[in-house]
């Protein structure tokens, strides 16, 4: 059975020892300036200084934690016809009977 990539993905980021590298990103000035009043803002209310490293890690992990929500803004419902129609296509018939709780166990674990 093929392993997507993403899930190998997570197995081995999960696995990383986390260090540091330095590393460049290109931001639109707007973006920059929301940058720098996010760190100010954090200073205010939570009344400690925060590097923008430190800042940005702090962000991922809010987002690595709330990911569910995250990709939510990014998806355009409802799909449009084209897409429900390779959703569509992407369906076949294994012959295989499936029961709704089993159905329930695989998304939402054993019960």
């Amino acid at each position: 059975m093929r392993v997507p990539k993403v899930e190998k993905y997570i197995k081995y980021r999960n696995k990383l020892k986390v260090g540091t590298m330095n590393t460049t990103i290109k931001i639109r000035e707007n973006d920059k300036k929301e940058f720098d009043l996010l760190q100010s803002e954090f200073v205010l209310k939570v009344g400690k200084k925060v590097t923008q490293q430190e800042l940005f890690s702090k962000l991922l992990d809010f987002v690595e934690s709330s990911k569910g929500e995250f990709f939510t803004r990014y998806v355009s419902l409802p799909l449009s016809n084209r897409d429900v129609d390779k959703f569509r296509k992407l369906q076949s018939d294994w012959g295989v009977v499936t029961r709704e709780k089993e159905v329930d166990e695989v998304l939402y674990g054993a019960q």
